[in-house]
């Protein structure tokens, strides 16, 4: 969170709708220009105002956004790996890229370790007596 006069000032040239949707998802409220939109619908944005670290950011189109949401290049941007966003570079796809792989933490699909350990030949059955 930041200070209250760096809110209402944020607030002032955001606007209000838009401060409250910042709030309710990043926790904080953030101006600056739309730099690019990716293949996802996700806003990418740039405030050199802002503190160091903090000056891009990403609105995500998903109201369950994951941070593989987010395209690699795009990615390369966001972490200063590249200056220039996406939008100014010559990306030209690379056919070992291929589609990103959704997070299936908490489905069916997700990851589950298999046993190495030998199952038993029988399983122990209680024995039931009646009451006396």
């Amino acid at each position: 969170m930041s200070t209250i006069g760096r809110t209402l000032k944020n607030v002032m040239k955001a606007g209000p709708a838009n401060s409250l949707k910042q709030m309710n998802y990043i926790g904080d409220t953030k101006w600056g220009p739309l730099i690019g939109v990716d293949r996802n619908g996700n806003k990418y944005f740039e405030n050199n105002d802002e503190i160091s670290g903090r000056e891009r950011w990403v609105e995500f189109a998903s109201t369950d956004p994951e941070g593989a949401d987010v395209d690699p290049a795009w990615h390369m941007w966001l972490a200063r790996i590249t200056q220039e966003p996406p939008t100014e570079m010559d990306l030209k796809p690379q056919k070992w890229w291929g589609e990103p792989t959704p997070n299936f933490t908490g489905t069916r699909k997700s990851f589950r370790t298999y046993s190495t350990t030998k199952p038993k030949v029988t399983a122990w059955e209680p024995i039931v007596r009646a009451r006396q």
